[in-house]
């Protein structure tokens, strides 16, 4: 603070005038560049004032600011460099506060690491032990109705051979591909004969090396007939259970087992439709038969 008393030479008591506010000289803005030139102006050479005939003035205080402020300098342009350590903590605060991505997503190399060993697992899973599937037709009704989910396991196959009853889902064949069907499109069908057994579909029946499945999961009897085959060698022959309205192996012939996906095990959704989608009886077994047969391409 500096203070200014006046001196009246015809009084020996000094008359206090109004206290200078600190603001009219302290703090220095951080704005504000001073040069040596500047501090000059603050410092005790340019404040003194000098007796004079009538009156005379007493600077206090500002001695030890103005040492203060050149302390901090560093003798020169240091007010600047002050300023400046004084608002790099603001700065930096700033910076965290304004990073590129939001807090939440800022994550630790720790945190990364799980979430891709998360990511790998479930695509490891997907791809080599089982996989949810939404049923998009009705060529399986009443088995699945449209809207169905189920889950196909794929590990049995790892150990044995598709067998007739089983629930596949697949990949397109080539024979499919060729009338426009893509190679990722699945498709769902119940396997109904393995590889060298006799198929022929006689009077609404289907008969599998001479002998008449009783189907009683089917939507009902096909009303087609199809003459006897044999399903090739390291393939199956599927059809849906809804057999008039499924596009299927009595249409395109034999489905390569390399196509297979997984075997549904399981209906999830509905909720009132859960459980189970493996017929109890398991793999169906006929005596073969042989006879003039056709093998389908």
């Amino acid at each position: 603070m500096v203070a200014l008393q006046f001196f009246s030479p015809f009084s020996s008591t000094p008359t206090k005038y109004p206290t200078f506010p600190n603001s009219n000289f302290t703090p220095l803005s951080k704005s504000l560049q001073f040069n040596n030139t500047n501090f000059k102006i603050l410092s005790l050479k340019c404040l003194t004032c000098k007796k004079t005939q009538s009156l005379s003035f007493i600077c206090k205080g500002l001695k030890d600011e103005t040492q203060k402020i050149l302390e901090v300098d560093g003798g020169g342009g240091g007010g600047g460099d002050g300023g400046g350590d004084g608002g790099g903590e603001d700065d930096e605060k700033v910076e965290k506060g304004n990073g590129v991505l939001p807090e939440w997503l800022n994550v630790s190399s720790d945190d990364a690491k799980t979430v891709f060993a998360a990511i790998a697992i479930s695509l490891a899973f997907r791809s080599f032990v089982a996989e949810p599937r939404f049923i998009p037709s009705l060529s399986m009704y009443p088995t699945f109705d449209v809207g169905d989910r189920i889950v196909a396991e794929k590990v049995s196959y790892y150990f044995r051979k598709p067998c007739p009853n089983d629930i596949v889902i697949f990949k397109s064949p080539p024979v499919l591909q060729e009338v426009g069907y893509r190679d990722d499109d699945v498709f769902i069908k119940r396997i109904v004969a393995k590889e060298g057994d006799i198929v022929e579909v006689h009077e609404g029946k289907l008969i599998v090396n001479g002998v008449a499945r009783n189907e009683d999961f089917i939507n009902g009897p096909p009303n087609y007939e199809m003459t006897p085959v044999r399903v090739p060698e390291n393939s199956v022959f599927v059809m849906g259970d809804n057999r008039n309205n499924s596009y299927d192996s009595h249409v395109w012939g034999a489905l390569p087992a390399k196509n297979i996906l997984g075997r549904s095990i399981f209906r999830y959704w509905p909720p009132y439709r859960i459980g189970g989608t493996v017929l109890p009886e398991g793999c169906a077994v006929d005596n073969k038969q042989e006879s003039g047969l056709t093998t389908p391409q």
